[in-house]
């Protein structure tokens, strides 16, 4: 048993070994550990089980001590295939580790990845036909394999795809398609830890291979030792329809609650014609209320419904191969919010809780195309980057408070990949108008750019920016007609009592992807600085300017059987309401700064946001 101690203990002692910071012999000493674990493995039935336990025989092979079969590079999707018929097509789903979709060659080489396999439930067959934009005797079009294979890729449940024409032997007129789809593991717990909440979520991506997902969320507050709860089961494409469900609840603080249903068909792609959907949503919740001392709850309740349907016309000449990206979209949406329970007229005093009904219709334009990078916001995986550009008139009215009013809007965005990086950006401007007058004006503008791959030596960098500005004029009196810096582009943390008629937010994060393995580790650590600022009756860049500066890795091992994982420290000089010099665990993801898409979707109102 002693000698079994030992075993373990040397093992362990590798990593952390002095010669582990040798920057002189980093790869040598790596080589000569990892060969001497193997070899010292070999000893006994236990030190293999220890071995198989925590290492990747394959990981020698990322020493160059095991040979490996090179895999020539072909051109899969070409316009050669265009008009010749699909005779048969071929779908095979592999498990997440130790597989790939261009090398069928590789095969896992151990005991912990087989396992791991084992437990995994691969991706069903059909659930990849139905995100197929061709079907089985139809003609080959370059265009819908490669659509196909980007639809495929931007499955959450889906790691790396590859779509592949095959010729047929004796025939001209004819070929095959081969389909290979590498799994991601679906199975994602997540959480958080503040100095006075904590959150654990758990969601599966890809239920029993059927692509649907399911989540649930479970909060605590330390100081009330509330508790809060989240579940969401989703369908994201119905029998190839890309008709998504989402059925939500939420069990929240001070006993509020959310149920909602919605089945949504949006423009999935440049190929679709039409789009549409319903949304129900019954809400209880807890409203502050302002006063001048002291915040009043007052609970408020209400029922929401909406239909929308939008329908795509392409524009220019049949023979324009420009015109599958380049759309016209005209669409309508109906909602209404009707209001149970609403607050004391004293608290509401201009009736913003009150029930109203939207007509919102839109005309507009849409170009949008993709292209493929990597080391964006994954380590060397294929991401699909959108580009092109759009613009839309929106026109609405309102009927509220016994007053109907008209509202019309304009949204344009553009975006392209340029020798100096990608860059896109966006203006958007809205307003009611009441007897002549403009009420509850929006403007909002944002610039989003992240730089081309950086190298110093082989180490990559990529540098984010993202500012937003939005501004809002004769905005209705109550305290939710007012901006907040707690949204996507701001700063997650913030009380929302913090608000203002107009903000500025920026988000610069330096994004690193360290070459190689660091005796077996990968590490892509990153830096994030978020400034914004909010301003009421003064100029805004006299306000006072928050931040958040956080810092994070992605952490991933060629040796070791764990997957990936990010960790996150989030610093708050100041939070107002809560304190100064505040720390955060895990309250900053890696994926914020978040693309803009340039499919046009479901009229609305420009969103004060």
């Amino acid at each position: 048993m002693i000698k079994r101690i030992v075993v373990c203990f040397l093992i362990c002692f590798c990593f952390y070994s002095e010669d582990a910071f040798a920057q002189t012999k980093k790869i040598d000493s790596t080589t000569t550990i990892y060969n001497d674990i193997h070899e010292l493995s070999q000893k006994n039935k236990f030190n293999k089980f220890i071995y198989k336990l925590l290492f990747r025989s394959s990981a020698l092979k990322v020493e160059n001590l095991i040979p490996e079969k090179k895999h020539i590079e072909k051109p899969l999707i070409t316009n050669e295939t265009n008009g010749k018929i699909i005779r048969n097509i071929y779908i095979e789903t592999l498990d997440p580790f130790g597989q790939s979709v261009k090398n069928e060659a590789k095969k896992p080489r151990n005991g912990f990845e087989r396992f791991g396999n084992v437990t995994h439930i691969k991706t069903k067959e059909f659930t990849i036909r139905n995100l197929l934009l061709f079907k089985k005797n139809s003609l080959c079009d370059s265009l819908l394999l490669k659509e196909s294979e980007r639809l495929i890729r931007s499955q959450r449940f889906v790691r790396e795809v590859l779509i592949q024409p095959i010729g047929i032997e004796n025939s001209k007129d004819s070929i095959d398609v081969k389909i290979r789809v590498l799994d991601s593991w679906t199975l994602i717990p997540t959480g958080s830890l503040s100095s006075n909440e904590s959150s654990f979520k758990l969601t599966e991506r890809n239920i029993l291979g059927f692509g649907h997902l399911i989540s649930g969320n479970i909060k605590n507050r330390f100081d009330t030792k509330e508790k809060a709860t989240y579940a969401q089961y989703s369908i994201n494409n119905i029998k190839n329809t890309y008709i998504r469900l989402d059925l939500e609840y939420a069990k929240e603080y001070n006993n509020d609650s959310r149920r909602s249903i919605n089945i949504n068909r949006p423009f999935y792609s440049v190929i679709a014609k039409n789009a549409g959907g319903f949304n129900f949503e019954n809400r209880l919740q807890t409203e502050q209320f302002p006063t001048s001392a002291i915040y009043i709850p007052q609970v408020i309740s209400y029922d929401f419904q909406e239909y929308w349907y939008g329908r795509s016309f392409k524009v220019n000449a049949l023979t324009n191969p420009e015109r599958y990206f380049n759309n016209m979209i005209l669409a309508i949406t109906y909602n209404q919010k009707k209001y149970g329970l609403v607050p004391d007229e004293i608290l509401d005093p201009t009736n913003f809780f009150s029930t109203e009904k939207n007509w919102i219709g839109m005309i507009g334009f849409s170009k949008q195309k993709f292209y493929q990078d990597k080391f964006i916001f994954n380590f060397n995986i294929t991401e699909d980057i959108p580009y092109g550009e759009n613009i839309s008139l929106i026109i609405g009215q309102q009927q509220k408070n016994s007053t109907t009013r008209m509202y019309s809007g304009i949204n344009i965005s553009y975006g392209r990949k340029f020798l100096f990086g990608y860059a896109s950006g966006f203006a958007e401007w809205g307003s009611f108008y009441n007897s002549g007058i403009t009420e509850q004006t929006t403007f909002k503008t944002g610039f989003n750019y992240f730089s081309p791959l950086l190298f110093w030596g082989k180490w990559r960098f990529r540098q984010f920016v993202k500012p937003t500005y939005v501004w809002g004029n004769n905005r209705d009196d109550s305290f939710k007609d007012r901006l907040s810096l707690l949204d996507d582009d701001g700063l997650p943390g913030f009380d929302n009592r913090l608000s203002g008629v107009q903000k500025w937010t920026a988000s610069f994060q330096t994004q690193s992807y360290i070459p190689g393995s660091w005796y077996g580790f990968r590490f892509s650590p990153y830096f994030n600085m978020t400034l914004g600022s909010l301003a009421d009756t003064k100029a805004l860049f006299s306000s006072k300017v928050y931040s958040k500066f956080s810092i994070g890795a992605l952490i991933n091992n060629d040796f070791l059987v764990f997957n990936s994982f990010q960790i996150s420290f989030s610093y708050y000089p100041t939070i107002p309401f809560d304190g100064d010099d505040i720390t955060r665990f895990n309250s900053f993801e890696n994926n914020n700064l978040s693309l803009y898409d340039f499919q046009l979707s479901k009229p609305a109102y420009i969103r004060y946001n």
